[in-house]
């Protein structure tokens, strides 16, 4: 149940001007490269493949089942304020499962869908992987200003050392990722057992 991003957030965490005033620089030459710096620092922490393991600002996720999971849905990232869960039936039509039949719930781990008591699992088209289809809303919130001011710095910081560190000399070794940053950004990791 590899999870597929379905909508990218609509704000980045940290702008140019914020990441052009941490590394000083007040001119235009490099914002390209400067840029390219941020998002892959942002591509480093965030979403499915980030080393955070969840998003930071709202961004809209889906995960496919081939049945209905006893218990409920495990979903692959905490924070989740909303879930839509659509089915395929034996005729092969795709309906809405209805509000009422589940709810989000944030656990230790993360967050999962329970269903209520009263739902009756209905029927599934067979032989497909994605019978069961969950989208869902994940991140801090919809703004920059929603993602925790330690993550912030950490993005800005990174990129900032990218920037800085861009031409590796021969035979020297550049730490990837500054010790400051790691530490920065640990309290948010999620972390499976």
């Amino acid at each position: 149940m590899k999870p597929v991003r379905v909508t990218a957030p609509a704000d980045a965490p940290v702008s140019l001007a914020e990441l052009k005033q941490q590394t000083r620089v007040d001119f235009s030459d490099d914002d390209t490269i400067l840029q390219a710096y941020l998002d892959a620092a942002v591509d480093h922490l965030d979403g499915w493949t980030g080393i955070l393991g969840r998003a930071m600002i709202n961004q809209d996720w889906r995960i496919d089942l081939m049945c209905w999971p006893a218990g409920g849905i495990v979903l692959p990232f905490g924070d989740v304020s909303d879930a839509d869960i659509t089915y395929i039936d034996p005729d092969e039509n795709e309906l809405v499962l209805g509000r009422g039949e589940y709810e989000v719930v944030e656990t230790a781990t993360g967050s999962m869908i329970r269903f209520r008591d009263s739902f009756s699992r209905p029927a599934l088209f067979d032989d497909v992987s994605d019978a069961v289809q969950v989208t869902f809303t994940t991140g801090f919130g919809p703004a920059a200003t929603d993602v925790p001011s330690a993550l912030r710095v950490a993005i800005m910081l990174l990129a900032a050392h990218w920037y800085e560190h861009r031409e590796g000399a021969e035979g020297t070794k550049i730490e990837s990722v500054p010790l400051s940053v790691d530490r920065l950004i640990t309290p948010y990791r999620r972390v499976f057992f």
